[in-house]
């Protein structure tokens, strides 16, 4: 297949579980402005369904979130996705996961020395925004102080986890 990248990152989660609602606010506060990136989202990208996923993880995205709670286990199709963009890791060597906590839960043994954005910790002050920005963006650009202050919703507090 052509390796044309259309995406910033794809976005693996447990589609059906409690953490769905955080999940759509993240991937909508991340294609908004000041970040405007392209996040390959399955569940809500028909373009994805009507494809094989793993496709749209090998060949169309640059990279992977994967948002990690006690509920992303339940879902056996998160974790084969995972498994699957993980196992590009040794010949794709741009492919890069970049793990989400939404609270304190196992992280895969082959992801514990990789950087994670925690999103259950209070002393983060909105840096995680900026840190999955510069994870994901294939630009340099960082919003400017006041972007941020702006475009920064706390979505701990709002949502239900």
């Amino acid at each position: 297949m052509k390796n044309d990248i259309d995406y910033d990152a794809f976005v693996i989660c447990n589609a059906e579980g409690t953490d769905l609602d955080f999940v759509n606010r993240l991937v909508d506060t991340l294609q908004a402005p000041p970040y405007k990136l392209k996040l390959c989202a399955p569940w809500r990208e028909s373009a994805c369904f009507n494809h094989n996923v793993r496709e749209f993880i090998q060949y169309r995205c640059r990279k992977c979130m994967v948002v990690l709670s006690s509920n992303f286990y339940k879902s056996e199709e998160a974790v084969s996705q995972l498994q699957f963009a993980h196992s590009l890791s040794p010949g794709y060597r741009e492919k890069q996961i970049l793990p989400i906590c939404l609270e304190r839960c196992e992280v895969p043994k082959y992801l514990r020395l990789v950087s994670k954005v925690d999103f259950y910790s209070t002393r983060s002050g909105g840096f995680q925004w900026e840190q999955l920005y510069r994870s994901l963006s294939s630009s340099p650009h960082v919003p400017e102080q006041n972007e941020q202050k702006d475009n920064f919703p706390d979505i701990v507090k709002s949502s239900q986890i």
